[in-house]
């Protein structure tokens, strides 16, 4: 079974992810970079889907060390940071995640088919069909 590591800060959405994925993924969930970058560098996983913005370690630091690491890793960024001021040009993060190396991107929220499209970019063997 694949095993999928979801790093986020927020509760709601790392056990709305593990709901969506656990029939098929062995999902490890982390609250913080820094317990995924444990996790990651403990443990083998098959993806990894992680939040750009977080407490202490953000996700684009995270996705550098990762694809420094593993470079072949399938990571999936996701972020739902908007900026609400009119007028002033916002960098688009999830492109800069891209960049990054990040294999796939998510804007937050998403829906049910949006997480199972990412999983099928990032894993075509993986999914069911």
């Amino acid at each position: 079974m694949p095993r999928v590591l979801v790093i986020d800060d927020d509760e709601s959405v790392r056990a709305a992810i593990a709901a969506l994925l656990q029939t098929d993924f062995e999902i490890v969930l982390a609250e913080n970079a820094r317990r995924g970058a444990e996790r990651f560098g403990a443990e083998k996983f098959d993806i990894v889907m992680v939040d750009i913005f977080m407490p202490d370690m953000n996700g684009l630091e995270t996705i550098k060390d990762f694809r420094r690491l593993v470079p072949d890793m399938p990571i999936v960024a996701m972020s739902g940071f908007r900026f609400r001021s009119a007028g002033v040009p916002t960098p688009d993060f999830l492109k800069i995640a891209a960049d990054l190396g990040a294999t796939y991107c998510l804007s937050k929220p998403f829906r049910p088919q949006q997480l199972a499209a990412a999983i099928a970019a990032c894993l075509p063997s993986a999914v069911q069909t």
